[in-house]
């Protein structure tokens, strides 16, 4: 069975892609962590990338091994959708939609010398981390349930359905970014 996605799909994507960046005030294609996502071949290669992310947290709280063990488990999950077959041959981005995802993670981990002040919003709440970490694991549970998925022969359907739950988890990531931005992470917030 074909499991090319409806072509309404890579609009969709595009609108959340433009969301994204009214959200977070990133264009997430133009982001120069998306040239480094697109060549990585290897889930370990993604998640180096977003380690390297995330040392400006582990030097502000310490190495407690939440965030990193949360970035493995979410990046394997989303690695093997896209590779499996699930997502076919995406959506007609120039990047699979999983790479948008880990792009939007990469930025909301931040770089300290990120001149948007987004480290520093983080940074300046100590209760932030706690909310992100929180926010982190509730996406790998999620994420986790997508992964049988990949042990079972796709279809459209389920393509379609797991692009739409891509589309809005880089919503959920943008607010987040946004949320942080306005020194607002650690307040309760219904994603």
């Amino acid at each position: 069975m074909s499991t090319n996605p409806s072509p309404e799909l890579k609009t969709l994507f595009e609108a959340a892609l433009n969301e994204f960046e009214k959200r977070a005030g990133t264009d997430l294609v133009q982001h120069q962590i998306i040239d480094k996502l697109v060549s990585c071949e290897s889930a370990d290669s993604v998640i180096d990338v977003l380690q390297e992310q995330a040392q400006a947290f582990r030097r502000f709280r310490g190495d407690d091994g939440k965030l990193v063990t949360w970035l493995k488990r979410t990046v394997n999950v989303l690695y093997t959708l896209s590779t499996s077959g699930v997502l076919g041959e995406g959506i007609g981005l120039p990047f699979p939609p999983a790479k948008a995802i880990f792009a939007g993670l990469g930025i909301l981990l931040g770089d300290p010398c990120d001149s948007r002040g987004l480290y520093q919003a983080i940074k300046d709440i100590g209760t932030s981390y706690d909310a992100l970490v929180d926010l982190f694991e509730s996406f790998e549970s999620f994420l986790r349930r997508l992964d049988i998925y990949t042990k079972i022969p796709s279809t459209t359907a389920m393509t379609e359905i797991i692009i739409k739950i891509l589309i809005e988890l880089l919503s959920t990531i943008s607010l987040a970014i946004q949320q942080a931005k306005q020194g607002r992470l650690s307040e309760p917030h219904p994603f």
